[in-house]
C-alpha cells in the first residue's frame, strides 16, 4: 500500500496526524510506504493508492475550524481499505 500525506508543519494538529499515521501503519503490521510531502496548507491531505481524501471547502466555516481529515477519519480511511486488500 502506498500512503502519501500532505502537511503544514506549522500546525501541530497536522504534526500530530501524520506521526498517528506513522504510529497506525507499524502497530498493525501494514506493509506501506508512507510518502510525505510539508506545504502551508489549511487541512491534510491523505493519499492512499491514489485516493485521495482532504478538506473540500474554499472558506473555513469558523476562525479556527476542525481539522479535515482528523485522526478519526484518517484511522477510518486506512482500516477500510486495509481491509478492502
Amino acid at each position: 500500500m502506498d500512503i502519501g500525506f500532505v502537511y503544514s508543519q506549522k500546525d501541530p494538529r497536522q504534526t500530530k496526524a501524520r506521526d498517528f499515521v506513522h504510529e497506525f501503519v507499524k502497530k498493525r503490521g501494514i506493509l506501506a510506504r508512507v510518502f510525505e510531502a510539508h506545504s502551508d496548507v489549511e487541512s491534510p491531505t491523505l493519499i492512499i493508492d491514489g485516493v485521495t481524501i482532504k478538506d473540500q471547502r474554499r472558506k473555513p466555516r469558523e476562525e479556527t475550524p476542525r481539522m479535515y481529515p482528523s485522526i478519526k477519519d484518517i484511522a477510518e480511511a486506512l482500516e477500510r481499505h486495509t481491509w478492502s486488500l
